[in-house]
């Protein structure tokens, strides 16, 4: 996913590679080749993208902040280490952007766990470099 726009795409199975990231900072993969339930949430290579906790202020400067802080690969359906991370519903995923933007992409509802893919969906907010 490109958190300038919030463009994402499918790239064909390549041993989890990415020939072309295109901008992307986020990268959702399946583990294994079950396909049930196995899809992994990373930050690419060379990214800056951090988790902004749910009790935290939804500002750009906190964003910033957190966007330096890493995210390391995160199993979503596994609920509990997802919440022990806090990767929650009110929680934001943070980023400086290829183009040198702040986004906050603000987790507002999940579905899904352990027996099925699951689905994260929210709001966007983009600070462009020249804010």
């Amino acid at each position: 996913m490109d958190l300038d726009d919030g463009q994402s795409r499918v790239e064909p199975e390549d041993n989890g590679a990415v020939k072309d990231p295109g901008g992307a900072e986020l990268l959702y993969w399946p583990d294994t080749c079950t396909g049930i339930g196995d899809y992994t949430l990373r930050a690419l290579p060379n990214t800056r993208v951090g988790l902004l906790r749910a009790d935290m202020e939804k500002s750009f400067k906190s964003c910033q902040a957190a966007a330096g802080t890493g995210f390391g690969a995160l199993a979503l359906y596994q609920t509990g280490d997802r919440e022990k991370r806090g990767f929650v519903e009110g929680a934001a995923l943070c980023a400086v952007t290829d183009q040198g933007a702040v986004s906050m992409a603000v987790i507002e509802h999940m579905d899904g766990g352990a027996t099925s893919d699951v689905s994260v969906s929210g709001s966007l907010y983009v600070w462009s470099k020249s804010s």
